[in-house]
């Protein structure tokens, strides 16, 4: 449900400078420049996009110069009478990793790690080609190609990333989980997946006939005949990419007992619509998404890979040190910071050592709502000028059909807008903000009008 809103003074709002130089208002420029198209508003921007669902689609394509090896013959073609059947961008074959590597630079790194109470450490796009080619090399020398399912059971580290980009670039389908969980629930998802090889953390209870690359933290382990560094030793030349249709399974995820597939082409749609032009992230900004390795989040982490930023990839327990992870967005340099809205509920009780912040442009919180309190205390406690972002996940989409907006204000328990190609059966006039109650009105519109659900 949304409420009509009594005005209030808003707890942040952009900058000129911030809204000239946002994504969105490049990919307004964009709109005006390539598609002779003027929107005054945020809303007027929105109501085409979920108006004209096909050529704003379209835009989002070509606005992120995605990479296709054949050409798409229609954008959508919609089953009336089963909309789960609907298919977009129909005959475009891509890869999601691929795009990934087109940011490839030997000036920055691919990504940051950071376990809890150890240095910073720099991955190198260099290092990172290197395992993942010879990681997916391994996997083509094992039997997996395009299409069979590889399961990790992964801690928030770099051997998680690699395993990940591997499978992708030969097409296969990746499902992650936590070593954390119980033994008998990953031999049922085993069961569920059948997958043709498992990557597995060293901490993790899980007895399996599949093959086996058991990951220590120090790297061999003789007990095990397949390891994570006998694996980095698979002969390979070039990192050679295996192209897919645009619904080709990207990854499977459990958010309950049922697996939910997104697709290939969808999640680099979406979330390049979601992490450009909603997030603002820009090449080089470094952002670190706070969860376990199942969660959204971590997939955001690897989309964030997709716009040039630069993801740090945090490994502790969720409920661990607070304070730890407080002192390395501070002391790292962090621009964008995501965590659960639970985290910042529990913290707000527990006062913050006096850190500036300097380099922290955003704060987003997901997986549930925030009260107008938690809103304010952010802004009293963590920093004033920072721009809060509500992003409503949810774990069937992998995504959100609500959150910020970088050249919208910013009011006490409210997310900033319904995001670019969602539409809701409510529209605040005049307005772009609606109440953290989001939940129930927003998802109950046809998933499949979105490029992202299969």
């Amino acid at each position: 449900m949304i409420l009509d809103r009594v005005p209030l003074k808003p707890l942040w709002a952009p900058s000129r400078s911030v809204v000239e130089q946002s994504n969105l208002k490049k990919f307004q420029n964009w709109l005006f420049v390539k598609k002779g198209l003027y929107f005054r508003d945020y809303h007027d921007l929105w109501d085409w996009s979920v108006t004209d669902i096909e050529d704003f689609w379209e835009c989002i394509w070509s606005f992120c110069d995605i990479k296709t090896h054949s050409l798409y013959w229609d954008v959508v073609v919609t089953d009336k009478k089963e909309l789960a059947k609907t298919q977009w961008f129909t005959g475009a074959t891509i890869n999601y990793a691929e795009h990934i590597f087109r940011h490839k630079n030997s000036n920055k790194p691919a990504f940051l790690y950071q376990s809890e109470g150890e240095p910073l450490r720099e991955f190198s796009w260099r290092d990172l080609e290197k395992q993942v080619a010879s990681v997916a090399a391994y996997l083509r020398q094992v039997g997996v190609s395009k299409g069979d399912h590889v399961m990790g059971i992964l801690p928030n580290t770099p051997q998680s990333v690699v395993a990940f980009l591997a499978t992708h670039a030969i097409g296969a389908i990746w499902s992650i989980f936590s070593p954390e969980t119980d033994a008998k629930i990953l031999n049922d998802r085993a069961r569920t997946l059948s997958p043709k090889v498992v990557f597995v953390h060293s901490s993790a209870t899980f007895k399996s006939t599949t093959k086996t690359v058991w990951v220590t933290p120090t790297g061999e382990d003789d007990l095990h005949a397949e390891t994570w560094t006998s694996v980095l030793k698979t002969p390979s030349t070039l990192l050679e990419f295996t192209h897919v249709p645009f619904g080709h399974p990207l990854w499977v995820s459990f958010p309950s007992f049922t697996p939910v597939t997104h697709s290939t082409g969808g999640t680099l749609l979406e979330h390049l619509r979601l992490l450009t032009i909603h997030q603002n992230f820009k090449q080089g900004d470094r952002v670190l998404w706070h969860d376990s390795s199942p969660s959204t989040a971590w997939q955001f982490s690897l989309s964030t890979l997709l716009t040039g930023a630069i993801p740090v990839f945090y490994d502790a327990p969720v409920s661990g040190s607070k304070g730890s992870l407080w002192e390395s967005i501070d002391k790292n340099k962090i621009n964008h910071f995501g965590c659960t809205a639970a985290f910042l509920t529990t913290i707000k009780s527990t006062p913050l050592p006096s850190y500036k912040f300097n380099a922290l442009q955003s704060i987003t919180t997901f997986d549930g709502p925030l009260s107008a309190e938690e809103f304010e205390w952010v802004y009293q406690q963590v920093k004033k000028d920072v721009w809060l972002v509500a992003l409503g996940t949810h774990p069937y989409l992998g995504s959100s059909l609500v959150g910020g907006c970088p050249t919208l204000p910013v009011f006490a328990g409210e997310a900033q807008c319904v995001l670019l190609g969602c539409k809701s059966t409510k529209y605040p006039e005049k307005s772009q903000l609606i109440r953290q109650a989001w939940d129930n009105d927003l998802l109950a519109q046809p998933l499949p009008s979105l490029p992202y659900m299969t």
